[in-house]
């Protein structure tokens, strides 16, 4: 398969303004307790997404603000775990090892695009290797101050592409794309 017809990896989620993805007990209230402008819909970007990927704290932290409602209804879920195995009960599973060889084989498998959600150990693994083709990133007007960072420390500097600024509600949205 060649480049020109793999899927592409986003990452698209939110941080407070100080950098972070969760607070430091892994809640995520601080984002949804932030004013959304109503108006303001995913649709179209989730059409896109045929895959989701993210931690196994992420995915529990959203599940218990969720409750019973759907998470990435109709979407393959890959849950990053050291200790969970099998499949995930609305439609998924628990994997674990390297994300960076899982994401290339996600890659290179016929679908839609894939969607990086969280976390950030997650996230900075996959930046190190170029394998998020672009980010949406929500900035909201919150800080925390101690944390899970979006970008955890380590050995990489890479320059991106802005593509726009949007503003959703309390929210302000960066799209970034990979040079």
């Amino acid at each position: 398969m060649t480049s020109k017809t793999m899927r592409k990896v986003y990452f698209y989620g939110a941080m407070s303004l100080d950098g972070f993805l969760a607070r430091k007990d892994d809640s995520l209230q601080w984002l949804f307790d932030t004013e959304l402008d109503p108006a303001y819909s995913i649709a179209d970007f989730e059409a896109g997404i045929d895959t989701v990927v993210m931690g196994n704290t992420t995915y529990k932290e959203t599940s218990k603000i969720l409750g019973d409602k759907p998470m990435f209804s109709g979407k393959e879920k890959i849950v990053f775990s050291h200790s969970q195995i099998g499949s995930i009960t609305d439609g998924g599973r628990y994997v674990s090892g390297d994300p960076t060889a899982i994401v290339r084989t996600l890659k290179s498998v016929k679908g839609k695009n894939i969607w990086i959600v969280g976390g950030g150990a997650i996230v900075t693994q996959l930046v190190r290797q170029d394998l998020i083709d672009e980010f949406w990133i929500q900035i909201a007007p919150v800080l925390i101050g101690w944390g899970k960072r979006l970008f955890e420390e380590a050995a990489y500097e890479k320059r991106l592409t802005l593509i726009g600024i949007k503003r959703i509600g309390e929210l302000a949205e960066i799209h970034l794309k990979r040079l």
